[in-house]
């Protein structure tokens, strides 16, 4: 029996949570030297009706430069005052001996929350006042707890694919190194953005 490709899988997943699916594949063209085709896909999922939220998983062979380019996770916009592009992960032990590091000088002001997350990226004053609230940070925490390759997003990606997220500001729960593909997988990340969603109502 043939094995069935990721969007076919994902496609299954929408069919049986009775979503909507937008799946994109796009074949990059292929040289004298490569013979076997590369694409780029653009894949994303609305939480419910309303759009509250959507799942997006992308990939593209030639994204990067060098390098591939992969995620997938839960996207919610945000106040369109925040441009910053953050990047935010769990803080490790050797993340505590590089003092040379930009990253470890982007403290929020709550020394719990600073001394567990390491935050790449200019962080403007709209992003800290969003980032200080205590109630997104306890749900920040939380989507980094998810598993061990996650990050938390904001603005990094271009995500215009998505009409409702089209030239909006956005944070979201990534995986920034593969796809999520079994339906408790997604749900967890759905479920974490939701969450932090009905607090910035």
């Amino acid at each position: 029996m043939e094995e069935k490709s990721n969007i076919e899988i994902l496609k299954e997943f929408a069919n049986k949570s009775n979503r909507k699916i937008v799946a994109k594949e796009i074949q990059q063209p292929v040289s004298g030297i490569r013979k076997l085709p590369k694409y780029q896909r653009k894949i994303y999922v609305p939480y419910d009706l309303d759009s509250t939220s959507f799942f997006i998983w992308y990939s593209d062979a030639y994204g990067g430069v060098g390098y591939p380019i992969i995620y997938c996770g839960a996207f919610i916009p945000i106040s369109s005052r925040i441009k910053s592009k953050i990047n935010i992960r769990n803080r490790y032990i050797v993340d505590k001996f590089n003092i040379f590091s930009k990253s470890n000088k982007n403290a929020i002001g709550n020394d719990y929350f600073d001394s567990r997350v390491v935050i790449s990226g200019n962080v403007d004053v709209a992003a800290k006042r969003f980032l200080s609230q205590s109630k997104i940070q306890d749900q920040l925490l939380a989507g980094l707890e998810i598993d061990k390759f996650i990050n938390i997003s904001i603005n990094e990606h271009n995500v215009d694919f998505v009409p409702e997220l089209k030239n909006m500001s956005y944070l979201s729960i990534i995986n920034p190194q593969s796809w999520y593909l079994e339906r408790d997988e997604i749900e967890t990340l759905f479920r974490q953005i939701e969450k932090i969603r009905k607090i910035i109502l």
